[in-house]
């Protein structure tokens, strides 16, 4: 069975439409509209809708604007996160794809264009779920003879590197079962840092090494609140010497970053409250310093804010992507609340108290106040970094456990994308073999 994921970033304004039609109206679109737009390798692309985005003001339309625009930004980042080499076969592929001059059904480069879609997909060359390396079809003479048949200028070339120099380095990233296998190694007898493949760590430092660095950085620190080391940097070894290299503008992913914060700055006029803009203000201070302290500022003011119709994440967030759990990929999310659905999540959300005098657990792990929980139903209007184009359908958020404790979380479902892929699996033999009667087929 192929796995189903979401695509298609630009989707906002070409697919949206009002939440005021009428049944009927919707049914006969849904009909018209193809929410599978490519299959490949073990995957189906997916469209979605934006339902509710021309009833929006046109202030909120340019908050949204500036927020997806910054979501758009940070995309190189995360696959350079992945591996130290993926940007440059992504961009080699690409400069191949776009200047090729023979025949595009050739089976060689029919491989090479699949191959090319699951870099797209997974940010870089390992599988974006199994995480190991995927294998070209195509063999290294026919990729030699493609890089050769181009402008050098138009390939990544380091300075002073010619062209048979940077096939030599890249070709066994490519084709060599046994080079960077795995993205990441979670488990095992070995040291995990130098077992896994992706760009947290470098310069040949092991996982010792970094367990004695953060401990010794952790010391006699806040344990009541406490940072989350290491969350925004790279560790690499230099001269003999553990160091930090944190992402921020001056530092690791600047360009990136100084885009990021640009688009954030443009944002700040179209806020929707001092909250938010509050908020908007404080992650520019972060990316702009890389105190995470900051972010944890950022991340209470956050997750405080229920007001805001439009809300987004941006940042670097999740830690599944490192072995030990430490370093965050970036990623972001532009969305704004599905106000119907809402109403029906709400009445969980506001009795969140008694579901947990009433849940089946022990006493003493009850909360005697729940604090800050904020459930709803949003529909996403742009997706960045980690968050696509294999996307989640929904965020609880922020992970940091006394945050939580103190200042409660957002919990959200994502409506148009859970709608995507409920759409999309129709027809599939699912209602044939488990739906009990014509009747309830039929209602679905």
């Amino acid at each position: 069975m192929k796995e189903i994921m979401l695509s298609l970033m630009t989707a906002m304004v070409m697919t949206a439409c009002t939440g005021q039609q009428s049944d009927t109206a919707s049914q006969n679109s849904d009909k018209e509209f193809n929410y599978v737009v490519d299959q490949f390798a073990d995957l189906e692309i997916l469209r979605y809708k934006v339902p509710g985005f021309e009833s929006l003001s046109l202030r909120q339309k340019q908050l949204l604007y500036h927020l997806s625009e910054a979501a758009l930004m940070g995309r190189d980042i995360f696959f350079d996160q992945n591996g130290r080499y993926n940007l440059a076969i992504r961009r080699t592929l690409e400069a191949i794809y776009t200047n090729y001059k023979g025949d595009r059904e050739d089976p060689q480069f029919k491989a090479l264009e699949t191959y090319l879609k699951r870099v797209w997909f997974s940010s870089g060359i390992h599988h974006h779920y199994a995480l190991d390396k995927f294998a070209p079809g195509f063999s290294p003479e026919f990729l030699m003879d493609c890089i050769h048949q181009i402008d050098a200028k138009k390939l990544p070339l380091r300075e002073n590197q010619n062209v048979d120099q940077f096939m030599i380095e890249i070709a066994p990233v490519i084709f060599d079962p046994g080079v960077m296998p795995k993205r990441s190694v979670q488990s095992g007898d070995g040291d995990l840092i130098k077992a896994s493949s992706n760009n947290y760590y470098g310069g040949g430092i092991s996982q010792k090494e970094v367990e004695d660095f953060y401990a010794q950085m952790k010391m006699g620190k806040d344990t009541i609140s406490p940072i989350s080391y290491g969350l925004n940097s790279r560790l690499v070894k230099e001269n003999g010497t553990v160091v930090e290299k944190v992402w921020k503008v001056g530092g690791l992913y600047s360009a990136a970053i100084e885009k990021i914060v640009d688009q954030l700055r443009q944002a700040l006029p179209f806020a929707e409250n001092d909250t938010q803009k509050a908020i908007i203000g404080k992650l520019i201070e972060y990316y702009q310093t890389g105190d995470l302290k900051t972010f944890d500022a950022y991340s209470i003011l956050w997750v405080e804010d229920t007001a805001s119709e439009v809300d987004f994440v941006n940042g670097f967030i999740e830690t599944y992507g490192d072995p030990l759990g430490m370093k965050a990929s970036w990623e972001s999310t532009v969305n704004f609340t599905n106000k119907e659905a809402t109403k029906r999540t709400k009445i969980i959300s506001d009795n969140a108290q008694w579901f947990e005098d009433h849940s089946p657990v022990d006493k003493r792990f009850k909360k005697e106040k729940v604090k800050g929980v904020s459930a709803k139903v949003i529909t996403v209007s742009m997706l960045g970094g980690d968050c696509y184009p294999a996307t989640p359908i929904g965020i609880n958020l922020p992970n940091a456990d006394w945050i939580r404790r103190d200042h409660g979380s957002k919990s959200v479902t994502i409506e148009n994308i859970t709608e995507a892929y409920d759409k999309a699996s129709q027809g599939n033999g699912f209602s044939e073999e488990f739906v009990w009667s014509d009747v309830e087929r039929n209602g679905m």
